[in-house]
């Protein structure tokens, strides 16, 4: 028998979604060298300061111990094959020197200026898997290679785990033509909205959802509804759509004088907003919910009332998103499901890494 396929894996953030994609790794690994004669094998991991490393790859014993000092905030700087201070793009550096073949660079950061390093990565011959947004929502200029290159998976950056990216790639790839999508794309938006129908105060809802860690701990990261904005400019851009971030109106949910005040200034003046709230949902028909709407022309990212319509259905944490597209313009491709969590999104980085593993070898 012919030893299993060796694909290494360089792991980039061990924060949540990291740590849940290695603990998925680590139980379903021989499961997969048996079922599709691949082995995903872990030989680097890194946070923000430094890095482990073992090009013949770590054991499973090392990565548990990176995940426990994870866990209790501590540097990996004193685990065993810390390559000490080392930055994203010297540690693909020393990757390559190393002479790693075939290898995927995982990206589960939530972090700006990761672009260096996985163009880097791409130009080894590597492969990308990213649940970090941020390189994606970019100018188009330095965005573009990603969704131009076939070693470049990112299903983990709209929808959690819900299969988003990968049905609109099926879409274009199979010769239909996307004309709007549509979609609740926040999972602690939705969790928001959810509460306002049931008739809490704005205030209240943003305060209960901070202190339960729904949100940011700036609460404005989650209300500015950029996060929602990136997503539905990765999509765009996936329906092949050359969109910018300024080709999408995106409305806030609060005033522009409290976008620079500080967090505790902005928690303070939250009751000044429930009227409003309440008077803007009184006086039209429908469910409120934050809406991301995009077509070739752009798009509006918005709180707005929703009526009879499957969004309108959504409670909780869920997601929604329809594709009207020639073949389904009757009656929209939709897609609804858990819009959050650590685990179905771990799930989604590592369907994305057996994916490379299968095309690039």
């Amino acid at each position: 028998m012919s030893a299993p396929r060796h694909i290494p894996l360089i792991v980039l953030g061990v924060g949540n979604v990291g740590r849940a994609f290695l603990a998925q790794l680590m139980q379903t690994r021989q499961k997969l060298v048996d079922r599709y004669d691949v082995d995903l094998q872990p030989v680097a991991l890194a946070d923000s300061r430094s890095a482990v490393m073992n090009t013949e790859g770590l054991s499973p014993n090392a990565v548990e111990a990176v995940i426990t000092a994870k866990k209790n905030g501590q540097s990996l700087a004193g685990q065993p094959g810390s390559l000490g201070s080392i930055t994203a793009h010297d540690l693909v550096a020393h990757a390559a020197e190393a002479g790693l073949q075939h290898a995927i660079v995982i990206d589960t950061t939530a972090a700006d200026g990761m672009e260096q390093a996985l163009s880097a990565a791409l130009n080894q011959g590597y492969g990308l898997v990213l649940a970090n947004k941020r390189p994606l929502a970019g100018s188009w200029e330095t965005t573009r290679h990603f969704f131009a290159s076939t070693r470049v998976r990112f299903e983990a950056t709209v929808g959690a785990g819900l299969p988003v990216n990968s049905t609109l790639r099926y879409l274009i790839d199979t010769g239909d033509t996307v004309y709007r999508i549509e979609g609740a794309l926040s999972g602690t938006l939705g969790y928001l909205c959810s509460r306002l129908e049931d008739g809490e105060a704005f205030s209240s809802v943003v305060t209960t959802a901070k202190e339960r860690g729904y949100t940011e701990p700036d609460p404005r990261d989650d209300l500015s509804g950029m996060d929602v904005a990136r997503k539905a400019l990765i999509l765009g851009r996936l329906a092949g759509w050359p969109m910018e971030l300024k080709d999408l109106r995106v409305d806030p949910l609060y005033p522009d004088e409290m976008a620079d005040i500080t967090v505790e200034a902005f928690m303070a003046q939250l009751p000044d907003l429930d009227t409003a709230f309440a008077a803007y949902m009184g006086s039209l028909a429908g469910v409120p919910r934050y809406m991301a709407e995009i077509t070739p022309d752009g798009g509006v990212v918005s709180f707005k009332m929703v009526g009879e319509r499957l969004a309108a259905e959504l409670r909780g944490t869920r997601n929604q998103v329809s594709f009207t597209t020639q073949r389904y313009a009757d009656m929209p491709l939709t897609l609804l499901g858990p819009g959050g969590g650590m685990d179905v999104t771990a799930a989604a980085v590592l369907q994305d890494c057996l994916y490379l593993a299968h095309s690039m070898c």
